[in-house]
């Protein structure tokens, strides 16, 4: 299998973490396909998407979608990527779901103000600020409830606090989340997180 991935994309960091955390690194070859914009892109040849994360499996199959993605490494990996107990599992899919809103609300806000000033709407910035804090928030609420072995959920999270850090610092998540920085703090020396931190 090839994964094709961009160094500093949140999305492509979450499979590079899942094959790093539950050895599938002799299973799957990494495959930089920056720079995206390039009008020979390799990704481009795949599909309508030209975005990363991409998998090629095996079989020629090309799947998009950093969910779809980890579906089919879950089912590769024999379902190590969650927990197995129904309950646990679900509280997995709960913590990756709201680690997805947040890469969504950091993404949008970030593409957002790229845009010329004139352009840019302060409602829509406002709007996906609130529902970053809020995602904050949760994660202090439950960071008690992330007990290891470490699974998907919480490898979901650090990207994207990680994504946070690095796309909007002025949150500033740390401040009066206690709980979630010291948990964040240890994860991030952990090899999955360490080797796939963004650079900025």
């Amino acid at each position: 299998m090839k994964l094709y991935y961009s160094g500093n994309s949140p999305y492509a960091r979450r499979p590079r973490m899942a094959i790093r955390q539950f050895d599938l690194m002799d299973r799957v070859e990494e495959v930089d396909a920056a720079p995206l914009a390039a009008p020979d892109n390799v990704l481009k040849s795949y599909g309508p998407g030209g975005k990363v994360p991409g998998l090629l499996t095996d079989s020629g199959a090309f799947l998009c979608e950093t969910l779809v993605i980890l579906n089919y490494l879950d089912e590769v990996s024999g379902g190590r990527l969650y927990p197995a107990a129904s309950e646990q599992r679900d509280f997995a899919f709960q913590i990756e779901g709201v680690a997805s809103l947040l890469m969504e609300a950091l993404y949008y806000r970030a593409h957002e103000n790229r845009r010329e000033a004139s352009e840019q709407s302060p409602g829509f910035i406002a709007n996906e600020a609130g529902r970053a804090a809020r995602c904050y928030d949760a994660f202090e609420g439950l960071v008690d409830q992330f007990v290891e072995p470490v699974n998907m959920a919480h490898l979901s999270v650090v990207a994207s606090l990680g994504y946070a850090d690095w796309r909007h610092p002025g949150d500033e998540w740390r401040t009066n989340r206690p709980k979630l920085t010291a948990w964040f703090d240890t994860m991030m020396q952990q090899p999955a997180s360490a080797e796939t931190k963004p650079i900025f």
